[in-house]
């Protein structure tokens, strides 16, 4: 009875369930970049009255397409849509307009947060 009892103690001090093992590590986590987030603008019809709230969209087609007209006197307007143009890795929203006049015609891009024309 008593070596009965001396491995219920032993088995009771040295448990090999309890506590947590010293040789346990937690895995560690490590950053091998960074998150750049990015904001897209779903195309939508090519209504010159289109406006949205999604996005960091502040300038409307309207408002486009006067700063588009007022830089390049003569020319009207064909078409208006969204687009989303990539500048050195940064995302760009931008109304995408193409103008013509007589047999001339060209694409201008204004920048829809601010209405800056962007060069490409």
């Amino acid at each position: 009875m008593g070596v009965v009892v001396i491995i219920i103690f032993l088995y009771a001090y040295f448990a090999p369930f309890g506590g947590t093992p010293n040789n346990v590590t937690q895995p560690q986590v490590t950053s091998t970049g960074s998150v750049t987030p990015i904001t897209f603008v779903s195309p939508s019809n090519n209504n010159s009255n289109n406006t949205t709230s999604s996005g960091n969209l502040t300038k409307t087609a309207a408002q486009a397409q006067d700063i588009a007209l007022k830089a390049n006197p003569g020319y009207l307007i064909s078409s208006t849509t969204q687009a989303t143009l990539n500048d050195n890795g940064k995302q760009i929203s931008v109304w995408n307009l193409t103008l013509s006049k007589d047999q001339d015609s060209k694409t201008v891009y204004v920048d829809a947060s601010n209405g800056n024309i962007v060069t490409v």
